[in-house]
């Protein structure tokens, strides 16, 4: 039997084991209570023979800490300097070692002005920043997800309401995106950003059969006067932009 199932200072003769007193009365009786032997084998580890001995030890590390941390009184702004300084806190901003992403860099000395201000210890202010650029990054894969699904629903009711011209007026909407950007998809990216999909498709539809060759309107103004059509001024005109 172990020595914690012993209430301190008693011993179990054969007599009182044998007297029919359940095991259970031994264990309330003891003075650890009802430990099971895990928590007993590791008091015994620790050398923690009686719950006096334990006692002892958590009111002496009570006192060192107490001692060792008293926080300062309310607004005693010189202790509270005093104790984050000894807790880490460094004197300027060089003492936040922080890798800022590019676009983030220009706020950077702010960020960590503000830690400093705010008494956010350097450890404690870099998993700050980590936290923010992992959360923005999945805020903004979140927001293209949606935008992607947006659009590509609004292209199939596009396509549905077109009905049998779907194929004519894509084809449309292609040349339009040629003459009015050329080559540089940012510009087209930025239009439907700012128009979304549908409005943008229908609006280069339009452009794109006015100056197909079929259309009387594009042919004369470019083949009459020997001049090259300019899309964009056409472009411009037609919606009043």
């Amino acid at each position: 039997m172990s020595i914690f199932d012993k209430p301190e200072g008693q011993t179990t003769s054969d007599n009182f084991a044998a007297s029919g007193i359940e095991k259970g009365f031994l264990r309330t009786q003891s003075g650890w209570g009802e430990l099971n032997d895990d928590e007993k084998g590791y008091l015994g580890k620790k050398g923690f023979k009686t719950p006096a001995e334990l006692l002892k030890s958590y009111r002496e590390l009570e006192r060192g800490y107490s001692s060792r941390m008293a926080l300062p009184k309310d607004g005693d702004k010189e202790a509270f300097d005093k104790l984050y300084s000894r807790l880490g806190m460094p004197r300027d901003t060089d003492g936040f070692d922080i890798k800022f992403a590019d676009e983030d860099k220009e706020l950077g000395e702010g960020f960590k002005q503000a830690c400093l201000n705010n008494n956010i210890l350097p450890q404690a202010a870099k998993g700050l920043y980590e936290w923010f650029v992992k959360s923005r990054g999945e805020m903004v894969e979140k927001s293209d997800k949606q935008w992607m699904e947006n659009s590509a629903r609004e292209m199939d009711e596009l396509k549905a309401e077109w009905g049998a011209r779907a194929p004519r007026n894509l084809e449309f909407a292609k040349r339009g995106v040629r003459l009015f950007s050329g080559d540089d998809i940012d510009v087209v990216n930025d239009i439907e950003e700012a128009l979304g999909t549908r409005r943008m498709m229908e609006v280069f539809c339009k452009l794109g059969e006015a100056v197909s060759e079929d259309n009387p309107v594009s042919f004369g103004r470019g083949a009459k006067n020997d001049e090259p059509f300019d899309g964009v001024a056409f472009f411009r005109e037609m919606f009043n932009v």
